[in-house]
């Protein structure tokens, strides 16, 4: 109704549905089986072979219920807004930016606060479109909203009307107490900005916050040390720095990865051209 850009996406209850719309929006596709938490069971179907296997997957989950098929977006940004409203009107907001592409799960991501490679018309539209949600459905209290970007098209993912694993993130980083504002809304207290214009959260920031997932591939045995769609890691730490670079190497040393120092490392962009060199 609102008009606001999505993926494909459609409910099913059979395989041949299933392939049927797989055929019509273009493999890859993302299966979502109904009423799951971490994005368990979750996969990204690139053939008619690998959609029967997930289905069949999926439907051990939970029988009863359809299972979701969109389109998955190849080499596309994750983008998320926290924020915070009142009768549906947004007090105040913060956009973060994920590193890794769209494809895994935002609780294993690495964040950036205030995002910096992201363009002035993505953020704009992501806050317009956040503001236009909010006042659709009302919304008073807490809310997250998952966005893929690409090329400055902005499509949305997901809403979630509840506090997000990256609240504290953004608080911490802007200081700005996101959870005490929710608080007071939801109780219909007045909040600190007095019913005057939205808070744009990133303002007056001259540093960066780099949140960092941790993983305990190295505690199991036989682990498949891979992030995907479905959720794998076990906590999260976040690190300030003077800028990007500083802040991402605190935080992925605070999670416990450890720099090489004797290691060549080979730098190759893009999953075109990984895949090219493999076999060499």
């Amino acid at each position: 109704k609102l008009g606001i850009d999505q993926p494909q996406w459609e409910e099913l209850t059979s395989i041949e549905d299933a392939e049927k719309f797989a055929a019509a929006v273009g493999y890859p596709v993302l299966v979502r089986p109904s009423y799951v938490l971490s994005g368990a069971a979750m996969s990204i179907a690139f053939n008619d072979a690998d959609l029967k296997q997930y289905l069949a997957k999926a439907s051990k989950v939970s029988q009863e219920y359809p299972v979701v098929i969109s389109k998955f977006i190849t080499n596309s940004k994750e983008v998320e807004i926290d924020a915070v409203a009142a009768n549906g009107k947004i007090l105040i907001e913060a956009i973060t930016e994920h590193v890794e592409n769209a494809g895994v799960h935002s609780g294993d991501a690495t964040m950036v606060f205030p995002p910096k490679k992201l363009y002035v018309e993505t953020t704009r539209r992501i806050s317009e479109i956040a503001a236009k949600i909010a006042a659709a459905l009302n919304i008073t209290g807490p809310f997250n909203i998952q966005f893929l970007a690409k090329e400055n098209e902005v499509k949305v993912i997901e809403c979630n009307l509840r506090a997000s694993r990256s609240f504290p993130f953004v608080s911490k980083v802007s200081k700005k107490n996101f959870a005490e504002m929710a608080t007071k809304a939801v109780l219909g207290i007045e909040t600190g900005n007095n019913g005057g214009g939205k808070i744009d959260a990133a303002d007056g920031i001259s540093y960066v916050g780099v949140k960092s997932p941790q993983f305990s591939f190295t505690r199991l045995k036989g682990a498949d040390p891979l992030t995907t769609v479905e959720m794998a890691s076990t906590g999260e730490v976040a690190c300030m720095g003077t800028n990007t670079y500083d802040a991402f190497l605190k935080a992925i040393i605070a999670a416990g990865f450890k720099l090489p120092e004797k290691n060549i490392l080979i730098s190759i962009g893009g999953d075109e051209a990984k895949v090219k060199f493999l076999p060499y």
